[in-house]
């Protein structure tokens, strides 16, 4: 500090050489000096000490004032994650339902192509306690089932083998075709499906044309 270097400078060039004259001549004058030195010396400290507090509380403002901010960056994340959160749900919500109305739309062009060409397609229903698809197509003396999704999976081709296994325990007869109607193309769930006797297709046409290819003449 500039007050500091100032009283060094006068205690060195003033003071000392005062205060070493007046122990050789003045005892009194000696006691004064160093009284007057003493008092500046603890005005010196009494300031430093008041801009030291100072100086300490505005780090400490300046701290509150980080702290706050933080607090409220911290908020605004969260803020921001729940936000996020939010519209990942809706995004999700949104391409089930998405993938709900391809699958409809798949299944109206079946069901509209089996009756130009002389099928019937029901619901999948079996029987009460047994698995059930997507669709049942009958006619000229055909039976095929269908299960429909937006992409298939082992799941739903196991769905197809259970359900052609209940119906020829039911009807004692066993489906010609299983076919899974995809609304995406999956290589693995083909290479899957090959194995098990399932046809995957992504056109209902391509259901069509191999029941007009499994069609029995009638008796």
């Amino acid at each position: 500090m500039e007050r500091v270097r100032k009283a060094k400078e006068t205690l060195n060039k003033e003071i000392k050489p005062a205060l070493c004259y007046a122990l050789e001549r003045d005892p009194r004058m000696a006691s004064e000096i160093i009284s007057k030195a003493f008092g500046e010396v603890l005005d010196l400290i009494a300031e430093t000490d008041r801009s030291l507090a100072k100086r300490i509380e505005e780090l400490s403002e300046a701290d509150k004032k980080i702290a706050n901010r933080i607090e409220e960056l911290s908020n605004e994340v969260n803020r921001i994650s729940r936000v996020v959160g939010t519209l990942a749900s809706t995004v999700g919500r949104l391409d089930r339902r998405y993938s709900k109305l391809e699958e409809i739309e798949l299944r109206g062009t079946l069901e509209n192509m089996c009756f130009s060409r002389g099928f019937e397609m029901d619901r999948g229903f079996i029987a009460r306690g047994k698995p059930a698809v997507d669709a049942l197509i009958t006619g000229k003396g055909v039976v095929a089932l269908v299960e429909i999704a937006m992409r298939g999976s082992s799941k739903d081709i196991r769905q197809l083998l259970r359900a052609s296994k209940a119906y020829e325990e039911v009807n004692k007869v066993k489906p010609d075709a299983l076919f899974l109607l995809c609304v995406e193309d999956n290589e693995l769930t083909v290479k899957r499906a090959e194995k098990e006797g399932v046809i995957v297709t992504m056109r209902p046409g391509e259901v069509i044309r191999t029941l007009e290819k499994l069609r029995k003449p009638a008796v």
